[in-house]
């Protein structure tokens, strides 16, 4: 029994890293493709202005995603999980594409790392909570319905004021929300609780954490664009100024006289008198 309960908890370290392994993957390639769209301008523009685009890919992924969760098959068949799951993954990535133009890189670059600070922060802190946040989904959930409410309040008071403070209590909401169940999710990876994953179920795991802070971190776009923390250069089209210097010139001097003209050449000789016939 023993060494049963240790196999046990070797399984679950090694599906724990795994699983956060893959997530940091997953998340890294994100941020090499967002960064991409911004600095490929024209890929960028192409997007920005076809964002129906961007909303196809992101709705194949939810649509393949609620699949892979339902349909069990779709978990256990090695070649056909691997593919769902690069497929979630890389279509949500391009879901964002038509996002991340609107932003400069450096502020989302700082955002990407804000969110991927404070989603490892909510992780560890999952991890090490005493309480079994397992046991509480019934609370969890009638928590995050009531901020629902007050969400939907505020969104639909933004889009009829167009009031800024009512988005970011939105945004700051949903996050709230969302934070809670990255904890709740870190703890059914982590195992030990009432409620654990399967230890052969590190695609799901890893789905259900990169679509946490794909969340979250759509939640900023916003305050990206509204309200950036980095100030852009302002760009301009004007000529940079020109100086013109005014300086006097002298007069130039007179060409040197011409040389006197040479002395006229020596008469000729008398030509030589003709032969005389007597």
């Amino acid at each position: 029994m023993g060494d049963n309960a240790g196999n046990s908890e070797q399984s679950r370290r090694k599906f724990v890293a795994i699983v956060y392994m893959m997530t940091l993957v997953a998340l890294l390639l994100g941020l090499g493709q967002w960064l991409a769209v911004v600095f490929v301008g024209s890929l960028g523009l192409a997007f920005m202005e076809y964002d129906f685009i961007s909303g196809i890919f992101f709705s194949l992924s939810v649509i393949l995603a609620i699949i892979f969760i339902f349909v069990e098959k779709a978990r256990t068949m090695i070649a056909l999980n691997w593919i769902l799951a690069i497929l979630i993954m890389e279509f949500a990535i391009l879901g964002v594409f038509a996002l991340c133009p609107r932003s400069g890189w450096p502020e989302l670059l700082l955002w990407y790392l804000i969110c991927l600070l404070v989603f490892f922060l909510a992780i560890l802190v999952g991890s090490i909570l005493p309480h079994d946040l397992t046991l509480d989904v019934v609370i969890l959930f009638v928590i995050s319905f009531i901020f629902l409410i007050v969400s939907v309040f505020l969104i639909m008071l933004h889009l009829m004021s167009r009031t800024s403070h009512s988005i970011i209590l939105y945004q700051i909401f949903v996050s709230v929300i969302i934070l809670t169940f990255v904890m709740y999710h870190a703890q059914t990876i982590n195992g030990g609780r009432f409620a654990e994953l399967r230890v052969n179920d590190y695609l799901l795991a890893s789905i259900i954490l990169f679509y946490d802070f794909i969340v979250l971190f759509l939640l900023t776009f916003y305050v990206q664009v509204r309200f950036p923390l980095i100030k852009r250069g302002r760009q301009t089209t004007e000529a940079p100024p020109t100086t013109v210097y005014f300086t006097t010139l002298a007069a130039p001097e007179a060409a040197p006289a011409a040389p006197a003209a040479a002395p006229a050449a020596p008469a000729a000789a008398p030509a030589a008198e003709g032969f005389r016939f007597i």
